[in-house]
């Protein structure tokens, strides 16, 4: 996992065990000073790591963080 994402993955996972839920990809990248298009990369290879579930259903999505936080 490269910095960007480790980044990203902290930021929204301390966020979801915060608050119940992640921050936007929008929010996070607003916070982590990034673009959405880094975020949404970083989500996507969160994704194929088996780090978190992206479920998409009619106007929003749902990301659930599974497993251990990365080294």
């Amino acid at each position: 996992m490269d910095a960007v994402t480790r980044k990203v993955y902290s930021y929204m996972k301390s966020l979801s065990d915060q608050n119940g839920f992640p921050p936007t990809v929008r929010q996070t990248a607003e916070q982590l000073d990034l673009e959405v298009r880094q975020v949404e990369e970083a989500l996507h290879q969160m994704e194929q790591l088996g780090k978190i579930v992206i479920t998409d259903i009619p106007a929003k999505s749902i990301i659930e963080f599974v497993g251990e936080e990365p080294e």
